[in-house]
């Protein structure tokens, strides 16, 4: 029966598994997926992003086989490359940082892999991944809600996501305790890849320096690194897209005792500015910022409405307010926190912080 049969996107890692294995005992019929996106294809000085992605599906076959299940695997290397490397690329040379793990979510995973297996094996069928989130409905709306763990939780990645994909999806592991829990039964199971580490960082780039592999698309323009508050010059860098708002990596300057940390950028004439740790607070604490390429779950919410919002996955949620919202920009007050970076994400969350309501980027403080 087509109702019973469900596909399961299969990474290599163990919360796909898991949830491949859930979803049989449940009785459905699983298939299993796996996406190839990233390869020598398109990117031929990429050696170790291809070796990574080789080992990845072979161990998907590996917990395909151990389940029972089939496995078919796509090559959306073309459309990665198209809708989620070639704009960040664009976006990182604007300076705009970005995450594409969100586009990626959006645009492959349940973008052109929903819509291929729909395709393949019947419009009735659903897509579930691992990943730590919960899909609710009522009366025909759908919600994007956070998971039972909220260091777990994954729903910023999927801020980007509508209605009519949301419908499409499932997510098993909405109501693990840990990681460690999954793992657990991964281990009492005896599936191949229970002690498989997680993967952290882009999933393109993985364990690799970030600078060194960007630098491979896209030539920095250099410029000066002044010390803001004094109008110093304290050395030259090799491009403001190379550096993050509060990044101190890279700002270390030869006979300063003191720490620095980016605190702005000069972009007509390429300067980057930096600020002492000691009056960080002075030139990175802020209370308000202006977010644009709104996108939103369910509705927009309304002029002088609060929410809780998060400048990046791994952050605190943060009380905010709505001050305006006039199509694709939005004021927003918040929590005193460090500023963020131009082009980074900022998702954002209903009051009980339970909700994903959807998500824009990070356009400047205030």
């Amino acid at each position: 029966m087509e109702g019973k049969r469900i596909v399961v996107a299969l990474s290599g890692g163990v919360d796909s598994s898991v949830t491949a294995y859930l979803l049989k005992q449940q009785g459905y019929e699983v298939i299993g997926v796996y996406m190839h996106n990233w390869d020598r294809q398109l990117n031929e000085s990429d050696v170790e992003g291809n070796c990574q992605g080789q080992k990845d599906s072979e161990m998907a076959k590996k917990v395909a086989d151990f389940l029972g299940i089939p496995l078919y695997i796509y090559n959306f290397t073309k459309e990665y490359w198209d809708y989620v490397f070639k704009p960040y690329i664009f976006d990182f040379e604007k300076n705009l940082i970005g995450n594409p793990d969100l586009g990626c979510n959006s645009k492959i995973k349940f973008g052109v892999l929903l819509d291929t297996v729909k395709k393949e094996f019947g419009s009735n069928i659903k897509l579930a991944t691992g990943h730590y989130a919960r899909v609710t409905e009522e009366n025909g709306t759908y919600y994007l809600e956070t998971c039972k763990n909220p260091k777990k939780d994954q729903t910023y990645f999927l801020s980007r996501l509508t209605q009519d994909q949301l419908k499409e999806i499932v997510f098993p592991l909405s109501e693990f305790e840990s990681k460690a829990e999954v793992r657990k039964l991964a281990k009492e199971k005896g599936l191949p890849n229970w002690d498989k580490k997680s993967s952290t960082g882009i999933c393109f780039i993985g364990k690799r320096e970030f600078c060194s592999f960007v630098s491979s698309y896209i030539k920095g323009k250099e410029g000066q690194i002044i010390d803001v508050e004094r109008s110093v010059e304290l050395g030259q860098h090799k491009g403001l897209c190379y550096y993050s708002i509060n990044q101190r990596k890279g700002t270390c300057v030869s006979g300063q005792t003191e720490k620095y940390y980016v605190c702005g950028k000069e972009l007509l004439d390429s300067t980057l500015l930096v600020c002492r740790e000691s009056v960080k607070h002075k030139y990175l604490i802020k209370k308000g910022c202006l977010i644009n390429n709104l996108h939103w779950i369910n509705s927009s919410p309304k002029m002088g409405e609060r929410v809780f919002v998060k400048f990046k996955h791994t952050a605190s949620f943060l009380s905010g307010k709505i001050v305006t919202i006039d199509n694709d920009l939005m004021e927003l007050s918040h929590q005193s926190c460090v500023a963020s970076t131009p082009g980074q994400y900022v998702v954002f969350y209903s009051i009980d912080k339970k909700r994903c309501l959807g998500s824009g980027t990070y356009h400047k403080s205030l």
